[in-house]
């Protein structure tokens, strides 16, 4: 069986997708009572563990809108440093299509 080959995702559309997430993030800000500190490295590892399963998962769902702006930067950062790290993956189907994400194989 032929293997699909999914395009590379582009910088552009990643900063679309995460531009979306920010703007939902916003509707939350206000309800927010407290901060914690949030870590970039913890971070990464709460997503490696949410793709543990090997399959793929919607970039969006990475991100939790009630942690406000702060959780979603921070998120964003984690999954861009899993990126550079090799760790894991952004395929997309088509341009404007969904980003998803999945742990690379090792």
């Amino acid at each position: 069986r032929a293997r699909k080959l999914l395009p590379d995702v582009s910088l552009e559309e990643v900063l679309m997708s995460m531009a979306e997430v920010l703007h939902r993030g916003d509707m939350f800000e206000s309800h927010q009572v407290s901060r914690e500190a949030l870590s970039t490295r913890e971070r990464m590892s709460d997503v490696l563990e949410r793709l543990k399963g090997g399959g793929f998962v919607p970039f969006a769902e990475l991100f939790t809108a009630e942690e406000g702006r702060l959780g979603v930067v921070v998120t964003f950062m984690a999954v861009l440093e899993l990126v550079k790290e090799s760790l894991v993956e952004l395929v997309q189907n088509e341009p404007f299509a969904a980003i998803h994400v999945r742990a690379r194989a090792e």
